[in-house]
């Protein structure tokens, strides 16, 4: 072969005829953070909730309040100081995400999911995916309850709703304040750290399975994991956080009011 062969085939670009197609390699939704981001959002979702209580325990106890444990009505009641804890937990869990967000990856607070585009599309999302999420849970909650006895939490929920000076205080905590932490924690920061990585199908069964597993309540996973994944399904749907905020406050409030 002489020279002008060689260039000649030297100069063939064979890409031409072998083009990548876009579905060769998963392209991520968003900007990929660093390789750690998922273990920084749940050590600083756990940190909160085990060190509210604790930091609310000392001030009180500095300043000469003193703190019931255990109600004297009935040892499921849950107290005042248990439901500011939660509060301030989840209050102090949605500043720190937004610092995280804004100052350590120096990324718009919007990435998250705050956004007022399509707010009536992202009402209707959150108010079917309710909906849907109940007559799924009902038509397999009977059985399970019949198994195994019912949710301890929603036990002392519905003791709880009973004394009239703790209502507002369930209200404030469970129905406004834990769905607004919830989401930024769970959908608009962790699930968009899956969603860097999986296709969605896999991003919302491993993000449902975290919600799930972080409430602690064994009797209530199943549950849990049916309401984990129509939140970031309807999430990823609208990429607003108001639609998994509507699921989510509509089915505590329901399940509030159904204890009461």
């Amino acid at each position: 072969m002489n020279r002008e062969e060689d260039a000649s085939s030297e100069s063939i670009d064979w890409d031409e005829f072998h083009p990548k197609s876009p579905y060769d390699v998963y392209t991520p939704r968003f900007r990929r953070r660093k390789e750690w981001s998922i273990i920084l959002g749940v050590v600083l979702y756990l940190g909160v909730q085990a060190g509210a209580p604790i930091f609310l325990r000392s001030i009180l106890t500095f300043v000469g309040v003193t703190i019931n444990r255990v109600s004297s009505e009935s040892p499921d009641i849950i107290m005042p100081f248990t439901l500011w804890a939660v509060i301030i937990a989840n209050v102090v869990a949605i500043v720190l995400v937004l610092l995280v967000v804004r100052i350590y990856y120096d990324e718009p607070i919007s990435l998250l999911g705050f956004t007022t585009k399509n707010i009536p599309k992202a009402v209707l999302y959150g108010v079917v995916g309710y909906a849907v999420t109940v007559l799924v849970i009902t038509s397999i909650s009977y059985p399970i309850e019949q198994r195994v006895g019912v949710d301890p939490t929603q036990q002392a929920l519905s003791e709880s709703a009973m004394v009239p000076h703790l209502v507002p205080l369930l209200l404030l905590s469970g129905a406004i304040i834990a769905p607004i932490a919830e989401e930024v924690v769970f959908r608009g920061y962790l699930y968009k750290a899956f969603r860097e990585r999986f296709k969605p199908v896999y991003a919302i069964g491993l993000n449902a399975a975290l919600f799930s597993l972080f409430h602690f309540e064994p009797r209530a996973l199943l549950w849990l994991f049916i309401i984990g994944v129509a939140l970031a399904y309807v999430y990823e749907k609208t990429g607003n956080l108001v639609a998994p905020i509507t699921l989510h406050m509509l089915n505590n409030l329901v399940a509030f009011l159904l204890s009461t």
